[in-house]
């Protein structure tokens, strides 16, 4: 799934999510039973049904990302490349595609690796961190061990404060 650019193509989301099954289907062939369940399971995983018919143009930032997403979904690959899909949303639209995607992976078994710069974002939604500095790996291994032993310091030489965060309990980081 790219990043949110805001660009778009002249189609409907449902147009959309169907393209995403060109993978499964042979040239020129049309779409067959199985790949509308996939495309109405993606629909509904995203609770996206009520924007099927609307243009990708006539949508807001987060709706568009979920549209995306429905059609990444769609294709029913085991793993998901997303490259920072929170980018530019809202805080309600961020925590939403979270959750969207921590339900489908436990649920679809998928295995999603995902690009942010939030590091708060990394902690509390990611199992395993793998940190970049200066296109080297800084850090791999749990996102709780990024927090500990001066990870942080590694990836990005600067201090942070730490703290849990009052609901999950799970660390928060804000810069010194």
């Amino acid at each position: 799934m790219p990043q949110a650019d805001g660009r778009t193509a002249p189609f409907t989301v449902r147009e959309l999510v169907e393209m995403s099954r060109y993978p499964h289907l042979g040239p020129l062939a049309p779409a067959r039973q199985e790949d509308a369940a996939a495309v109405r399971q993606a629909l509904d995983d995203l609770g996206a049904k009520a924007l099927a018919d609307r243009p990708l143009d006539a949508l807001s930032g987060g709706e568009r990302q979920k549209a995306f997403l429905a059609a990444a979904l769609a294709q029913e690959a085991e793993i998901l490349l997303l490259d920072e899909p929170t980018a530019h949303l809202d805080p309600p639209h961020r925590a939403e595609i979270l959750r969207t995607l921590r339900r489908v992976h436990t649920e679809r078994k998928l295995t999603i690796l995902f690009v942010t710069h939030d590091i708060n974002e990394a902690l509390m939604a990611a199992d395993r961190v793998l940190a970049l500095r200066d296109g080297a790996l800084a850090f791999d291994g749990p996102a709780s061990g990024l927090t500990d032993g001066g990870g942080l310091k590694a990836v990005f030489s600067h201090d942070f404060v730490v703290a849990p965060h009052p609901r999950t309990g799970r660390a928060v980081v804000f810069p010194e």
